[in-house]
């Protein structure tokens, strides 16, 4: 017999939709783990935020961070849990652009088949 895990939701996906409308975002995954019975997995999400100014990217970032955090009290998501890692934080661009980043754990639910 041949066991096989559900599928996880594509957070990245998600997240970029969530976040789509304020413009100026980027949404990354650099890590992901799960453990048995492989029903949750846990996406280290990292969401670049540019705009033309410093104080311009800052405010796009603290809204993009509250409605990640907002996620898992929507009945109708995937999404588990929440955990800001760090940020947001400036971290200008190689060419000195404004950007802030944001650094989460975002678990999931698989999805039933």
């Amino acid at each position: 017999m041949t066991l096989h895990a559900p599928p996880m939701p594509d957070v990245e996906a998600l997240l970029w939709e969530t976040l789509r409308d304020l413009g100026g975002i980027k949404v990354f995954a650099y890590d992901a783990g799960s453990e048995w019975p492989f029903v949750t997995e846990a996406v280290a999400i990292q969401i670049d935020v540019r705009a033309s100014n410093k104080v311009r990217a800052r405010d796009r970032a603290y809204q993009a961070r509250q409605r990640v955090l907002r996620l898992p009290f929507d009945l109708t998501s995937p999404v588990r849990r929440v955990e800001v890692v760090s940020g947001p934080l400036f971290l200008a661009d190689e060419d000195g652009a404004p950007r802030y980043i944001i650094r989460t754990s975002v678990t999931v639910r698989a999805t039933r088949q």
